[in-house]
């Protein structure tokens, strides 16, 4: 089984939490919500490779994986239908990037409790 590894760098070293719980929260804050907003642009047939981003990736660890045969064949030269098709998770990243950091901001200063 082939897997897919997406990776989405996000630079918080400029960006202080007030202690090593509150940077953990924001690391498994930006991981599951990137992959809540990439669910409409997962292909989807039979949804399988979208419900395998729910039970392959790790958000704690900010890791998000689709895990199917045909993932990175999806990733590379899947066809587009509407929202969905290829690199989902950059398309959505590109879409809801400034909302999911302005949050992980106010869960970095401890002013929102996750």
């Amino acid at each position: 089984m082939i897997q897919t590894n997406i990776k989405i760098k996000s630079n918080f070293s400029g960006i202080k939490a007030k202690s090593p719980e509150l940077r953990q929260k924001t690391v498994n804050y930006v991981a599951s919500e990137l992959l809540r907003k990439s669910d409409p642009y997962v292909p989807f047939d039979t949804g399988m490779l979208r419900d395998s981003g729910i039970s392959h990736s790790v958000p704690a660890q900010g890791k998000l994986i689709w895990r199917t045969p045909y993932a990175k064949n999806q990733w590379h030269n899947g066809r587009a239908n509407g929202l969905r098709g290829r690199k989902w998770a950059f398309r959505a990243w590109a879409d809801y990037k400034k909302i999911i950091l302005a949050n992980a901001n106010q869960i970095l200063s401890g002013k929102v409790q996750v």
